[in-house]
C-alpha cells in the first residue's frame, strides 16, 4: 500500500486549507465568543505542546524506556498542575505589566535591555532543533506513506504553506499583545484531531489488532518480554531528566508561553488548565502502549516512531494511515505556527528595533507589519536550513527500516539513546533531539 506524492501534497494543502478557515471564521466572529473564549478552548490550545515529538517519539520512547515514556506527559502536567502556585503569579505579572514574552519578563525582571535580547538569541538558538523536527516529521511521514525516499523539496513545500498560514493569521497586527482569537481556535481545532487521531489508532490497535482487551491480555501473557521491557528501562533510562526538561517546557518554551500567558483571555481559565492540560495529555498517552504493542505484533516496518502511520500500513487500511497522518501534520504545524509567531514579536521587540528605527516620514505601521512577516520567513527557513544540517547527503528510503537496526554509531549521544539507523547511516532526529536535551 502506497499513496503518490502529489495526493499526500493536496492533502497537506487541503488539511491546512481547512485550519486557514477554521481561524478565518472564527476571527469574523461566525462563532459565538461564548465557544472562542470559553476555557475549554484555551484548554486545547494549550494542546499546542503535543507536536511531533509526542505524536510519533513517545510511541519509540515507549519502545527504548519502557513506561519513562510519560515523562513526556508527566512533566508538563506537573507544572499545571502547580498552576495556582507557579504559573497564575506569572500570568499576574504579565498582565500587568502586559509583557507579551519571555524576552519581555527577563527584561522586566533585570531591568536591562541586554536580558531580553540574550533569552532572545537563546530562545531563537533552542527552537531550531525542535522545529527541524517538526519539519523532518512531516517529510519523513510522506516518505513512509509514498515509499520513496525523503526529499528536501518536500519539506520547503511544507515548510512554504505553514510560511503562510502564520504570515496571514498571526502578523497582520503588529502590536505583540494583541489576542489572536482565530489562530487560537484553530489550534484548538489541532488538538481536537491530534486526540482522534491517536484515538482512532489507538481504538483500532486495541480492538482490529487484538480483538479486544481479552485477546490483548492472552498475547501480553504471551510475550512476557514485551511486557517487561516497559519496566525494566525505568531504573537506568534518563527519564527523570526528560521529566524535568519537559517541566520547564511549560514556561520557558516560547509556543507554551505564548498560549499559556499571552493569548490567555482569562484568568480563571489558567485555573481550569491545571486539571484540563493534564487529562487532555493523559487520553493521549493512554494509545501509546497500544500502538507500540500492535506494532510490534503485525510487524510494522517503519521505526517504533512512526509506529502511528506503521498500523495502519501493516493492516493495508489506508483511511487509518491517513489519519494517523494528519494527526502528526496537525501537531507540526500548529507548534511550529504558535513557536515562530511567539518568537519573531521577541526579535522584532529585543533585535531589531533597538539596533534600527523606521524613519518617522514612513508608513512606521507597513514597515513594522513586513518586519515581522520577514522574520517569521526568516525563522522557519532557518529551522527548514538545520533540518538540511541533519539529513544525509543522500535521502533514504525510511519504509525500508525495521526495530532491528543496529545502534547509530555517528556519534556518541546518539548511539547511546538512538533506536536505529537505516543503511546509508543517517541519524534519527528524535534521537539527536533527545541527546540535544539530555546533554549525551
Amino acid at each position: 500500500m502506497s499513496f503518490s506524492l502529489t495526493h499526500m501534497i493536496l492533502i497537506s494543502a487541503a488539511y491546512l486549507l481547512v485550519l486557514f478557515a477554521v481561524a478565518w471564521v472564527s476571527e469574523r466572529g461566525m462563532i459565538p465568543r461564548s465557544i472562542t473564549r470559553h476555557p475549554l478552548t484555551y484548554i486545547l490550545s494549550l494542546g499546542v505542546y503535543a507536536s511531533a515529538w509526542a505524536f510519533y517519539g513517545t510511541v519509540g520512547l515507549a519502545y527504548q524506556y519502557g513506561y519513562g515514556f510519560l515523562a513526556c506527559y508527566l512533566g508538563v502536567s506537573g507544572a499545571f498542575l502547580l498552576a495556582p502556585v507557579l504559573l497564575y503569579p506569572i500570568l499576574k505579572i504579565t498582565r500587568t505589566y502586559q509583557l507579551s514574552s519571555l524576552a519581555d519578563l527577563f527584561a522586566f525582571r533585570f531591568r536591562s535591555t541586554w536580558a531580553g535580547a540574550l533569552t532572545t538569541v537563546f530562545m531563537f538558538i533552542g527552537v531550531l532543533p525542535l522545529l527541524a523536527l517538526q519539519i523532518q516529521a512531516v517529510a519523513e511521514s510522506i516518505g513512509i506513506l509514498t515509499r520513496e525516499p525523503v526529499q528536501a523539496r518536500v519539506a520547503l513545500s511544507f515548510c512554504v504553506l505553514i510560511t503562510l498560514f502564520t504570515i496571514f493569521f498571526g502578523s497582520r497586527h503588529i502590536a505583540t499583545r494583541e489576542k489572536h482569537e482565530g489562530l487560537v481556535f484553530a489550534i484548538a481545532f489541532e488538538s481536537i484531531i491530534k486526540l482522534a487521531a491517536l484515538a482512532g489508532v489507538g481504538l483500532y490497535a486495541l480492538y482490529g489488532v487484538f480483538d479486544g482487551p481479552r485477546e490483548l491480555e492472552v498475547w501480553l501473557l504471551q510475550n512476557q518480554a514485551t511486557l517487561a521491557a516497559l519496566h525494566a528501562p525505568l531504573q537506568e533510562g534518563p527519564w527523570r531528566t526528560l521529566l524535568l526538561v519537559f517541566f520547564a517546557s511549560a514556561i520557558v518554551m516560547p509556543h507554551m508561553y505564548h498560549m499559556a500567558f499571552t493569548e490567555n483571555l482569562n484568568p480563571r481559565a489558567l485555573v481550569s488548565a491545571s486539571w484540563g492540560l493534564p487529562l487532555l495529555l493523559l487520553l493521549m498517552s493512554l494509545a501509546v502502549p497500544l500502538i507500540l504493542w500492535a506494532g510490534l505484533r503485525l510487524g510494522a516496518t517503519t521505526t517504533p516512531e512512526y509506529f502511528t502511520l506503521g498500523v495502519g500500513i501493516a493492516a493495508n487500511s489506508k483511511a487509518l494511515a491517513l489519519l494517523a497522518y494528519v494527526g502528526g501534520l496537525s501537531a507540526a504545524s500548529g507548534l511550529i505556527i504558535v513557536t515562530t509567531l511567539a518568537l519573531s514579536g521577541m526579535m522584532l521587540n529585543h533585535l531589531v528595533l533597538p539596533l534600527y528605527q523606521p524613519p518617522a516620514e514612513g508608513n512606521i505601521y507597513r514597515w513594522l507589519k513586513w518586519t515581522r512577516r520577514a522574520l517569521i520567513v526568516a525563522i522557519i527557513m532557518a529551522g527548514f536550513a538545520f533540518y538540511l544540517m541533519l539529513v544525509p547527503p543522500r535521502t533514504w528510503p525510511i519504509w525500508a527500516s525495521s526495530p532491528s537496526w543496529p545502534p547509530c554509531n555517528s556519534c556518541p549521544a546518539c548511539s547511546r539513546c538512538c533506536i536505529g539507523r537505516p543503511p546509508t547511516g543517517a541519524v534519527s532526529l528524535p534521537a539527536c533531539w533527545q541527546a540535544y536535551w539530555c546533554g549525551w
